[in-house]
């Protein structure tokens, strides 16, 4: 049983490797998914290693809290729900939709070193989760306001102030930037200058011209703004995608051989013969194109007939002719169609 599981994106691997290590070195005993044994299922190893943590470390970042980071938020659901889930940023990104209780550690400037506040106050809360004690007190972000006052010489309500509106302590930022009577202005300032985690204008604008329920709207936008304000939203509303299916009918035409021989009983004129044949090939034609709605995936509509080769001759007591041609079937073709629906009928702004 190892005390720590990592649930990451496979595309911070590099990044999420550095932290592993480091907190082996101070003794902790690691699972994340690199050292999978060969042929065993992975989804079956993976759920046993999350079951059997004391403690699940999930690493937010740009790909984990965006639309393909289901599997990594589905993983820190099943921790939060025992009480084991420790947070991580390693982004500067805000955590998904029902994860923003819990505040994360922020490793986001972090470069490996073990003596660095912000990771020992994640080695601080792992131990006291694995302990079974409350989380201690953070000293990362008051160490790093600090280190600001020491090295940039400006005053400290100065430096503090800037500090708890840049990285948004408190929502500092959010509040100031959603304040009312000034919107939606003032937000469309804070989105362009990225701070309070506001959209653009122009993002603001597009998310508010999607047409609800759309899933590929929502990756559409996603595409568009990968970045953006509104990209945690959009993957909560992809992972609760639904599928429907409904039965619809398309007009369609499918061609038999025909081939009608010359009747027994002589017509006065060619015309005449011509006309009977096509009669008796009217029956002909709607017999074989009914054939298609002997199955279920076809409805019979009607039956054309189109005579390629006529054959004629002429007796004692008149003409008779025959053709060989095509059945032309007009049918309606059963098919099912997917609606997909991402979200409820209307968003929220």
């Amino acid at each position: 049983m190892s005390d720590i599981f990592i649930s990451y994106k496979r595309e911070d691997e590099v990044r999420v490797g550095r932290l592993a290590r480091a907190l082996e070195k101070v003794g902790f005993s690691i699972w994340w998914d690199r050292g999978l044994p060969g042929g065993e299922s992975w989804r079956a190893n993976i759920a046993s290693a999350l079951e059997s943590a004391r403690c699940v470390v999930v690493v937010w970042s740009q790909g984990s809290v965006g639309v393909e980071g289901a599997f990594v938020r589905d993983e820190a659901g099943r921790a939060m729900a025992r009480g084991l889930l420790v947070p991580v940023m390693i982004d500067r990104v805000g955590p998904p939709l029902g994860f923003g209780e819990l505040q994360a550690v922020d490793l986001s400037h972090w470069r490996g070193s073990p003596s660095d506040p912000f990771f020992r106050d994640l080695v601080g809360v792992i131990r006291a989760k694995l302990e079974g004690k409350p989380s201690p007190k953070p000293k990362g972000p008051t160490a790093r306001v600090t280190q600001r006052i020491i090295y940039g010489g400006a005053s400290s309500a100065t430096l503090a102030a800037v500090a708890a509106f840049a990285f948004n302590t408190f929502g500092v930022a959010s509040n100031f930037c959603t304040a009312p009577g000034l919107q939606p202005g003032l937000s469309d300032v804070c989105g362009a200058v990225g701070v309070g985690g506001r959209p653009t204008r122009t993002e603001r604008l597009a998310w508010a011209a999607l047409p609800a329920g759309s899933c590929q709207a929502l990756r559409d936008h996603v595409a568009r703004f990968p970045e953006g304000a509104y990209r945690r939203e959009a993957a909560d509303l992809l992972t609760a995608r639904r599928v429907t299916t409904e039965i619809a009918w398309t007009p369609n035409t499918r061609s038999l051989a025909l081939y009608q021989p010359a009747l027994a009983s002589p017509a006065a004129s060619e015309a005449a013969a011509r006309t009977a044949a096509l009669a008796a090939a009217q029956t002909q034609a709607n017999n074989l194109c009914q054939g298609f709605a002997a199955a279920t995936s076809f409805r019979f509509r009607a039956a054309a007939l189109q005579p390629a080769a006529w054959t004629c001759s002429k007796t004692a007591s008149g003409v008779t002719c025959g053709f060989q041609g095509m059945a032309a079937c007009q049918l309606d073709e059963r098919s099912t169609v997917e609606h997909e629906t991402c979200g409820p009928d209307s968003k929220r702004s």
